[in-house]
């Protein structure tokens, strides 16, 4: 009976094409695993630090001095070009019965060196809190006038250094923050000079007329 031989020739796997397909042989890899959602961190990198030109904060939050018992209440706003380099402004009010320093003012020069650095060499790559806090880290150079009990307004003054950082509470450059603040006077900071103070700080993105305009 021929039948058998006939399933089993049927059953057999057909020997495999050896010949190029009609389009030439693949000359590159199947993509199967590229996830464009992959980096769960928003936007490019920059958090929209780039939706404007100047970057301005206004932050208020407790005042505690490292020499002295000073404890009070600071405002602090700031106004960075390109969350880079800016103007900072702080003023200081003491709650003591009896301070060493009844307030302060403060004014000077910020530089936080690391965002375009970064950003540049393609470093901003999430998550968004973590990038903008590093990106924060920041210096500052200025003048402080303190006013001692019983003296008139900023009869005190000296040359003042400060280091601080912050965290975005919403992951974007432009909302609310948390930043801390440490600062002292020089040459030889006197009782209620060195204070550190940290601050509920809300900020804003917006385009000057110099960029505008272009």
């Amino acid at each position: 009976m021929t039948f058998w031989p006939l399933v089993v020739l049927a059953l057999e796997k057909p020997p495999a094409a050896t010949g190029e397909a009609a389009f030439g042989k693949r000359t590159s890899s199947q993509v199967r695993s590229v996830d464009p959602d992959a980096n769960h961190h928003q936007g490019d990198g920059a958090y929209g630090r780039f939706d404007g030109d100047l970057d301005l904060g206004l932050g208020v939050g407790p005042n505690l001095a490292f020499t002295g018992d000073d404890i009070g209440i600071a405002v602090r706003a700031t106004a960075f070009w390109y969350s880079t380099v800016g103007l900072d402004l702080v003023y200081t009010e003491t709650l003591n019965k009896t301070p060493d320093l009844e307030r302060r003012l403060g004014a000077g020069i910020g530089l936080r060196p690391l965002f375009l650095i970064r950003w540049s060499q393609a470093l901003e790559t999430g998550p968004a809190v973590l990038d903008l806090a590093l990106d924060s880290l920041s210096l500052g150079l200025g003048a402080s006038f303190g006013t001692p009990p019983g003296r008139d307004f900023g009869t005190r003054a000296k040359f003042e250094t400060s280091l601080g950082f912050g965290a975005p509470l919403a992951g974007t450059a432009a909302g609310p923050w948390l930043e801390f603040r440490a600062g002292m006077g020089l040459p030889g900071p006197e009782d209620g000079e060195t204070s550190a103070m940290l601050l509920f700080a809300w900020h804003f993105v917006c385009v000057t007329p110099i960029v505008g305009s272009e």
